[in-house]
């Protein structure tokens, strides 16, 4: 019970603190100390529709609750050492072993609603989404885990030997429910995942059709075009799409493809030309700064990069939880400045001065 509720403990109070340094913090200082921040709630839990934010915190913490019960019986039973320090080192290893585990959950439901979006295995979105959010849910164990491994293993005193029949049926109960819980939490993932790209199109449905006339729309061509050079895709042999978009643990990622259509090889440099609309086709203005690395930390150098006919370049905006109320967003984007920009409708956060990062168009080996 003690490394149940500790550890619950911990895992909330490290996500308010990362919520509170995420309001508060400059850019500058939110790099800076996200590293030493790091929660093991899903971000969805913070934007999406009821009741899905509590679903997603409940079904976690019961599940990490009932795992952390798991292994202390486990290690309090089978390694009934006088040192508490082993104890707890012991017990520190399992919690972030279970917490990998129960955010590799969470993922699941997730990279479930990915691959039944847009079809193939997800590797994409394990490598951008999911291997981050699994190396946060380390960090947070190994920062936080020791606290309630201290805890418990000041106070856990081993029982006589003898009672392997009783140690087998409290664990096995225990990793039964940890797995019930956790079938729960990729379900709970999933459609609140889904809830998050279904809200506006339910709300449409439901409220009368508004016909807002815009006062301030983005243009369809960027003010300013980026100057050419030599090998450089026509902009009518380029395609720019939305790969896909999704949030881990307080972050957002919107993900951007460029397409050779053409039968011979281009080039394509620098960052692409976004801009975006509210519902009633206003302008956003976020800030966005160049991005030198993509979600998954790979370096991603400012040199052109070629396509095949066929080949695929990618781009990544990326933002901090949380910034604004999630609404229909049109987001216009080319690929680069000067070209003519195409539009798609996504349920996103941004709002006017929202500071984001966007990196230059790269390719993924």
């Amino acid at each position: 019970m003690a490394f149940a509720v500790t550890g619950v403990l911990a895992a909330v109070a490290a996500d308010l603190l990362h919520r509170a340094l995420a309001w508060r913090g400059s850019v500058e200082v939110w790099r800076a100390l996200e590293p030493w921040a790091p929660t093991i709630i899903p971000a969805h839990a913070g934007y999406t529709v009821a009741p899905w934010p509590l679903m997603i915190w409940l079904t976690l913490l019961v599940t990490l609750g009932f795992a952390l019960a798991a292994v202390s019986v486990f290690v309090l039973r089978i390694r009934p050492s006088q040192r508490r320090w082993v104890r707890a080192l012991v017990l520190w290893g399992g919690l972030v072993i279970v917490a990998v585990g129960v955010v590799g959950v969470a993922q699941l439901g997730q990279w479930l609603l990915w691959t039944e979006t847009f079809g193939g295995a997800g590797g994409s979105f394990v490598r951008t989404f999911t291997l981050p959010a699994l190396m946060e849910a380390a960090r947070w164990g190994l920062l936080w885990g020791w606290i309630p491994a201290v805890a418990t293993a000041l106070i856990g005193i081993p029982s006589p030997r003898g009672r392997a029949r009783g140690l087998l049926v409290r664990g096995g109960g225990l990793v039964v429910a940890a797995a019930v819980a956790a079938t729960c939490l990729a379900v709970v993932t999933r459609e609140a995942a889904r809830s998050a790209t279904t809200e506006v199109a339910q709300r449409e449905q439901t409220e009368p059709a508004a016909s807002p006339v815009p006062t301030d729309p983005p243009s369809e061509v960027a003010s300013s075009a980026a100057p050419d050079f030599p090998g450089r895709c026509s902009p009518d042999d380029v395609v720019v799409t939305i790969a896909g978009s999704d949030a881990a643990t307080g972050t957002r990622y919107l993900a951007f493809e460029a397409r050779n259509v053409s039968t011979e090889a281009c080039d394509l440099n620098g960052l692409p030309d976004l801009a975006f609309a509210s519902e009633d086709g206003n302008a956003i203005r976020p800030l966005i700064e160049p991005r030198e690395h993509s979600p998954a930390g790979e370096p991603i150098g400012g040199d052109a990069v070629t396509l095949e006919p066929g080949r695929t370049a990618r781009a990544d905006l990326v933002w901090r939880a949380p910034t604004g109320r999630p609404s229909e967003i049109t987001v216009l984007m080319a690929p680069w400045p000067g070209a003519d920009r195409t539009a798609a409708t996504k349920t996103l956060d941004i709002v006017d001065d929202g500071e984001m990062t966007l990196t230059p168009w790269y390719v993924r080996e």
